[in-house]
């Protein structure tokens, strides 16, 4: 589709958003709504400034610019990281240093007043945070980004507004237009649904619905009680969500995560996650922007075992493929990752890497050490069914490895959790791994080592592998939060540090970015890039991967393992035939 004009995408991409439209809204007039949604794509697109159109043609031209072996990411929040936009803008060199393509920057865009989920509930999607700067900043720091050949990605949440957006004020105010845009049901009726729905945060925000007295009932509130659902079954909340995205494309925004893409739809009798209708939401939203900002990626946040995540790259057995998001995370990868290294066993993360080749062309995992998030252990319980007889056990002993009980050398924290229940876990990468807890040079080397493995995990599996801020400096968790009562109650904050400058100069910092970079380079030398292979190994301990040419293997044990092959080490350039404890051994081809 290369020099394309964006009439000329709109006939050849229309029929597809126009099918999603039809499936989303069987009841309402299909060419009135298209109607609409075309006469909004035409006015975006005449909208999208010079230097973002020539974009579009490049990447036109480069479908697959972004599964490259040089594809790596970095994860934020802004004010943490530089403090404003303009503050992101003065750290370019940082990022440029790490080898960035891809910035995700966190709780940018205006959230709601008070307690806001860490930015997610957003009060205006078209609005940046004020004390962040403003949108004028955001369009400097795009263009500042592209001249280093690195994309920003933004948060969509697409699930939920804040109860204090415009559309959730109007609908408070008796504005039925606006009424519908979110979902009320009397008490027995949320009683009812209460009963069928798991929880997301079952400690600090139990049920899935509020009472709201302007609202004469429940609003649906699948997260917290200040983010109300939004009603997809509208199709205003189509319009005016798809708006919104292209707009922000459209400020330079080169990629959107779009936030709790699972509960998109709801339907009674179900657990309303990974309904089809969600992906037909998605699918709607990427037409949209091949249309109108082809540039444009779309990242799914479906934090779902590996078996549901092909449909949210498109992947459709009963219909066939339609594209659907770029990227998806790969959380599976990360969670087993911890799981191996708890267990000492390779076993997990073997069976992870292999369900995660096979990726359709145009598309690529999002892979992490850790990110902003907790590390949701059920999230792999699917993946374990058909491994163990008691994965929840398993889960629970790696957990509490995780959480510091007993021997371990870890320091997270539990999230969500009362004793009874499995959730997550929370700490950075560093604390995690053993380095708040080292006493002595070798616990110090063993815990580099630890931090290395999870990130080698990350880049040798070929997606964008991205790091989260701090992590590279080797930033412990931190208790601060507990002194803010707008945050004390949550407790992933403890790995969302403000960013410590000094400490890059220092020797923590110094080891891990070396052995990141070290890393990166190796990948690019191999070509590895997109879904990856396993390799077999003859110890339990050690992962093998395919990464283009090259052949890397992970050792998980706390003891050196002999290679079922010997080679020369691109992290060394020694010939090594054996990995040393939680050691990385990357053999050229």
């Amino acid at each position: 589709m290369a020099d394309m004009t964006m009439q000329q995408r709109l006939e050849a991409i229309g029929p597809r958003l126009r099918r999603q439209i039809a499936r989303l809204y069987p009841d309402h007039d299909t060419d009135a709504v298209w109607r609409r949604v075309e006469a909004m794509l035409t006015a975006r697109a005449a909208e999208r400034p010079a230097p973002l159109l020539a974009l579009d043609r490049a990447r036109e031209a480069d479908p697959d610019w972004f599964v490259r072996p040089d594809m790596l990411g970095y994860s934020t929040y802004v004010d943490r990281f530089g403090g404003t936009v303009d503050g992101v803008a003065a750290h370019v060199d940082h990022l440029e240093a790490l080898g960035v393509r891809y910035l995700h920057v966190l709780a940018l865009l205006k959230a709601r007043a008070g307690d806001s989920d860490g930015g997610f509930a957003v009060a205006d999607y078209l609005s940046v945070e004020p004390r962040l700067g403003t949108m004028a900043d955001v369009e400097r720091l795009t263009a500042r980004l592209r001249d280093s050949r690195i994309s920003l990605c933004v948060d969509l949440a697409l699930n939920h507004t804040a109860d204090d957006h415009e559309w959730a004020k109007a609908a408070r105010a008796g504005d039925p237009f606006y009424r519908d845009f979110y979902m009320v049901v009397d008490d027995a009726e949320a009683v009812a649904r209460n009963a069928e729905l798991p929880q997301v945060f079952p400690t600090t925000a139990p049920g899935n619905f509020t009472y709201v007295p302007e609202m004469g009932g429940n609003v649906r509130t699948t997260f917290y009680p200040f983010q109300w659902d939004l009603n997809w079954r509208n199709p205003n909340v189509f319009f005016a969500m798809i708006d919104a995205g292209l707009r922000l494309a459209n400020h330079g925004f080169e990629a959107f995560r779009l936030d709790s893409t699972a509960f998109l739809w709801k339907q009674a009798g179900t657990n309303c996650r990974n309904l089809p209708e969600a992906h037909y939401i998605v699918r709607g939203l990427r037409a949209a922007l091949d249309i109108v900002a082809p540039a444009t990626l779309l990242k799914a946040e479906a934090i779902v075992p590996t078996a549901f995540v092909p449909p949210y790259f498109g992947m459709d057995e009963g219909d066939g493929f339609e594209p659907e998001c770029h990227l998806v995370y790969n959380n599976s990868l990360m969670v087993a990752g911890w799981v191996g290294l708890a267990e000492g066993s390779a076993q997990l993360p073997a069976a992870i890497v292999a369900a995660s080749g096979g990726l359709p062309p145009g598309a690529n995992w999002l892979s992490y050490a850790r990110c902003h998030d907790d590390i949701g252990w059920g999230a792999v319980l699917g993946d374990l069914r058909g491994l163990d007889d008691a994965p929840e056990e398993r889960l629970i002993a790696a957990a509490r490895f995780l959480n510091g009980e007993g021997d371990s050398w870890a320091r997270g924290k539990p999230f969500q959790a009362d004793g009874s229940t499995l959730h997550g876990s929370n700490g950075t990468l560093a604390s995690l791994a053993g380095l708040e807890a080292a006493a002595t040079d070798g616990e110090r080397e063993a815990a580099f080592r630890r931090i290395a493995l999870l990130n080698a995990l990350s880049i040798a599996s070929g997606g964008v592998a991205t790091t989260y801020m701090g992590d590279e400096a080797g930033l412990l968790n931190d208790d601060s939060y507990l002194a803010d009562p707008e945050r004390a109650h949550e407790g992933r904050w403890i790995h969302r540090p403000a960013m410590d400058w000094a400490a890059l100069d220092g020797a923590a910092a110094k080891r891990i970015t070396g052995d990141l970079i070290a890393l990166r380079d190796a990948r690019i030398a191999s070509g590895g890039a997109g879904g990856p292979a396993a390799l077999a190994t003859d110890d339990p301990a050690v992962l093998g991967i395919a990464c283009g040419s090259d052949r890397v293997f992970l050792n998980f044990g706390d003891r050196a393992a002999m290679l079922p092959a010997t080679g020369r080490d691109r992290l060394t350039g020694a010939v090594c035939g054996q990995v040393p404890a939680w050691g990385v051994a990357w053999l050229e081809g």
